[in-house]
């Protein structure tokens, strides 16, 4: 580990940038595709997706919640 500097890749920057730079063309691209799977589902499926997709969400906020409280506790950056 360097001491005192801190550099990031290059491929890592490029690679970043490809990623967002393709989520909003897909975003873009497919705004007015519509959604076919879903407007197939019965009411009582949306009802168990809407469930899934909230506890997928809380999961997912949880998990956030205790990264934070990690890298807080460790300040594995503290060094940049």
């Amino acid at each position: 580990m360097l001491q005192g500097n801190c550099l990031m890749s290059k491929y890592l920057a490029y690679g970043m940038l490809a990623y967002t730079f393709a989520s909003i063309f897909y975003m873009l691209l497919t705004r007015n595709i519509g959604t076919p799977f879903r407007d197939s589902l019965t009411e009582k499926q949306l009802e168990i997706k809407k469930a899934a997709s909230k506890l997928r969400g809380y999961i997912f906020c949880k998990g956030l919640v205790i990264s934070f409280v990690l890298i807080y506790l460790f300040q594995p950056f503290e060094s940049c």
